[in-house]
């Protein structure tokens, strides 16, 4: 199962029922030809009975249906019965069942192990979804006072499971979402929804040995807004590189309140372990297309408390404010490309009965730890990495060149010390002797160290660190490091020439 992809199958579902102002008659078969022709565009086929009576179209016995190039394997999903209904004022009504059984079905290969089987239902309750505009502009307005995702039947490896070893629900409560729909050159798809809360329930039990996981969690006021082109027409949707260079794209944010989980692992051999986490709201983003790949998230007032088998105390953590940012160029260029990517953990604690472990005596602060990374440079694609073929020959060749990296800063605040550093650095990919097996650095780096000096005193004086041993960092500071205002803080500028020198505030260490 491993070459098959299902990131280009799963698009196809949200896109063509739950989505798309302008006003003007829409007829049932005119919304229905447009999910026709869009699946189909996709490199689908769709296959459906179809039967018209008055002003209503109703599709069933839906089968979606992807062959993945190069015998790689086939997908299909199968769908429950959907009405479109026209309502007299140039409106589509969209009725679907309370429950909604969906198959999801991929082979590789002929053998009994070669096939992976999802057996689900969607359920809605309070639900309607309505279609108004015209063929080339559709606006789907959807909602619902709750809707869940639930598994039934899992058939992975020949051998099937049932709630009793395999389940999730996941719920939505005040469900909604507004799509318009633009069809020109491209598809368009702009969209809005929220969810007064959104809950997921997952259980997984290995009954070879007895291993269990749960799962569950909830989270609040969740919101989202999201954008994408889609080319009209792929001969491969699996692509992601060819998409690309059609010219997809896609971007969608994602804002939520406070939320809590709770994760209980089940291990008779190894001993069990219970997390349960709660935070006061974050985000999570995500974007594709010819600019590159970035994803980027945050969260607020995050409090973990572990139970490990091993240990007599429970494990408890805290953190103000965790955040991530990673952005990527996703083609071939001859020119280098924007990379970012960033780190940070701000205000982390530990609770004193886990510093109580290494340090009794409470000598070093136990004041809230921070640690920020913060990059950026350039880099230089030197394959299309999305394409499935390159992809099966990465491990060959080398993807990518860094051609320069700015550290716009890198802090370390904890423990009573704090280091602090910025600088520019350019790489030279042609000269991997002047630093064995690294491109050859030229740039600078400027950084400020306050407070190591007590730090390692009192690392001595609890014995973590032995006396003599404590020279060693001391006659490095003294190397590379002036001293700067102050009592116990040190700075230095480290150089890196052409000529693959290293100076050290002037002074030459290589």
């Amino acid at each position: 199962m491993s070459r098959i992809s299902t990131s280009a199958f799963c698009l196809a579902l949200p896109m063509a029922f739950v989505s798309q102002a302008a006003w003007a008659d829409l007829t049932a078969a005119q919304v229905w030809g447009d999910w026709r022709q869009y699946l189909e565009g996709m490199g689908y086929t769709l296959n459906a009975t179809e039967k018209a009576s008055g002003g209503a179209l109703t599709v069933s016995d839906m089968t979606l249906g992807f062959v993945i190039p190069d015998d790689a394997g086939s997908m299909s999903m199968t769908l429950g019965t959907v009405i479109l209904r026209e309502q007299g004022d140039g409106s589509v009504a969209v009725v679907m069942p309370e429950t909604m059984p969906i198959t999801m079905t991929a082979t590789e290969g002929s053998g009994p192990g070669d096939s992976f089987t999802m057996k689900m239902d969607y359920t809605q309750s309070g639900h309607q979804m309505t279609v108004s505009g015209d063929p080339a502009q559709m606006t789907y307005n959807y909602a619902a006072s709750s809707a869940m995702l639930s598994l039934r039947a899992l058939i992975a490896e020949g051998k099937s499971y049932g709630p009793e070893n395999a389940r999730f629900d996941i719920t939505a409560k005040d469900f909604t979402t507004t799509t318009t729909m633009t069809l020109g050159d491209m598809r368009g798809y702009d969209q809005t929804g929220s969810m007064s809360s959104a809950s997921y329930d997952v259980f997984i039990n290995n009954p070879e040995d007895a291993n269990q996981v749960s799962l569950t969690g909830n989270i609040e006021a969740v919101a989202m807004q999201g954008a994408s082109m889609i080319p009209l027409r792929l001969a491969n949707a699996a692509d992601m590189s060819a998409m690309i260079k059609a010219g997809f794209q896609v971007s969608a944010l994602i804002r939520y309140g406070s939320g809590t989980s709770a994760m209980m692992v089940t291990d008779p051999k190894n001993g069990d372990v219970a997390i349960k986490t709660n935070s006061q709201g974050g985000h999570l983003s995500v974007k594709m297309g010819a600019d590159g790949l970035g994803y980027g998230g945050g969260q607020n007032d995050l409090n973990v408390v572990m139970n490990v088998a091993a240990l007599p105390f429970p494990v408890e953590l805290n953190m103000g404010e965790g955040a991530f940012n990673l952005s990527l160029p996703v083609t071939k260029a001859d020119a280098p490309q924007d990379f970012a990517f960033g780190v940070t953990l701000g205000d982390f604690q530990m609770s004193d009965m886990i510093w109580s472990i290494f340090d009794p005596t409470a000598q070093l602060p136990r004041d809230p730890a921070t640690l920020v990374i913060d990059l950026a440079g350039k880099v230089k694609v030197l394959l299309d990495y999305l394409d499935p073929k390159v992809a099966e020959s990465l491990g060959k060749q080398t993807p990518a060149e860094v051609q320069s990296v700015a550290i716009n800063r890198i802090l370390l605040d904890a423990v009573g010390a704090r280091f602090e550093g910025s600088g520019d650095l350019t790489l030279d990919n042609t000269d991997k002797t002047t630093f064995p097996g690294f491109p050859k650095p030229v740039g600078s780096i400027s950084f400020t160290l306050d407070g190591a000096n007590a730090l390692i005193d009192k690392l001595v004086s609890m014995g973590l660190i032995p006396a003599d041993q404590a020279m060693m960092p001391r006659m490095m500071m003294g190397m590379i490091t002036v001293p700067n205002d102050g009592p116990d803080s040190l700075k230095s500028t480290i150089d890196l020439t052409a000529d693959g020198q290293v100076l050290a505030n002037g002074q030459r260490i290589k």
